[in-house]
């Protein structure tokens, strides 16, 4: 019967955030979280920089809210299970609906698609916004594809395939950690002066815990490649050629193997407050960055997503809770 419901959990989470969305609110576990960092952050940093301090104290931050969000929902779980397996239920629920982001990501790719296909390249740039951290104020029609299919393949593992990974093994636990990882990275995780140190320890922590997931997302959209009747060997065999040329340890799997499905090149220059970054080519340039990709860009995305869910909460049902089942 538990084993039944670790697969429910993940079906119906997913499913909820399918069709409502996020539920933002001042109630989203992420919002608590983000606040929970800024806190520690003002704390913590100290007032006069010397790097190995923040190098130090950027590990303390993650072992505090890591370790103090897992000991205090794994402590209120496990009562939860014992003494109100109801409410814990839902709680569960909760957690996988309101940390994934499937349906969010895919919208936002859609309003950029659907900018472009009016002719509004002035709104698509600023819908644009909401996927990409990159300047986006003059970019060409083709740049604009370009970074919504780069973002739509990289958020991909982030919002969908690792949170779905973790809550396989772990359950709610799994995908609370992981999106306090996430936002740890996110918020901290940059290579700027102010955060090179103290955010190191959030960025690898990020890191480790995309390998795997990193990996099944470039598989993900091979197998959805196929079922679309693109080329899941073209799309397969692009990330494993070219996901080691990206700065990221992890977000080259993905992002190659949607260039590889799509037939497009990925990658090239852009720019962050004004300051140019180059980032190198992934895959071969078959087909142009015109609108229409980013219309098969979610229709992978969709398929892929779907197909996550389907191979992850039978590994949940069939093997993830004997093993790590909390």
């Amino acid at each position: 019967m538990f084993e039944v419901l670790a697969l429910l959990r993940m079906v119906v989470g997913f499913v909820l955030d399918s069709f409502l969305g996020d539920p933002f609110g001042r109630w989203h576990p992420v919002v608590w979280v983000g606040k929970a960092i800024e806190k520690l952050e003002r704390l913590l940093f100290p007032q006069h920089r010397s790097f190995r301090k923040e190098f130090i104290l950027g590990f303390v931050v993650v072992f505090l809210l890591v370790g103090g969000t897992g000991l205090a929902y794994g402590f209120l779980g496990w009562f939860m299970r014992k003494n109100l397996p109801l409410v814990y239920w839902m709680v569960e629920i909760y957690l996988v609906f309101s940390l994934l982001a499937f349906r969010s990501l895919w919208l936002s790719g859609k309003k950029v698609f659907l900018a472009l296909q009016k002719g509004n390249l002035e709104e698509a740039r600023k819908n644009l916004r909401s996927l990409v951290g990159r300047d986006t104020e003059h970019l060409a029609e083709w740049e604009v594809v370009r970074a919504c299919v780069e973002s739509l393949a990289e958020n991909f593992n982030d919002a969908v395939v690792a949170p779905l990974f973790y809550a396989s093994l772990f359950g709610g636990l799994g995908i609370l950690i992981y999106k306090v990882v996430n936002t740890l990275d996110s918020m901290l995780g940059y290579r700027d002066f102010r955060y090179f140190f103290f955010g190191f320890a959030s960025a690898r922590l990020d890191d480790l815990l995309n390998f795997i997931p990193a990996r099944l997302s470039a598989l993900f959209l091979g197998i959805a490649a196929l079922l679309l009747g693109k080329s899941p060997k073209r799309a397969l065999t692009t990330a494993f050629q070219y996901a080691r040329f990206h700065p990221s340890p992890n977000a080259g799997w993905p992002e190659a193997a949607m260039a590889g499905a799509l037939g497009v090149r990925l990658g090239g220059v852009n720019y962050y407050q004004g300051k140019r970054e180059e980032r190198p080519f992934l895959g071969e340039a078959l087909r142009e960055l015109v609108p229409e990709r980013i219309e098969e860009a979610l229709s992978l995305l969709w398929l892929g997503s779907w197909f996550a869910l389907l191979v992850l909460a039978l590994f949940a049902w069939r093997v993830g809770y004997p093993i790590f089942g909390i």
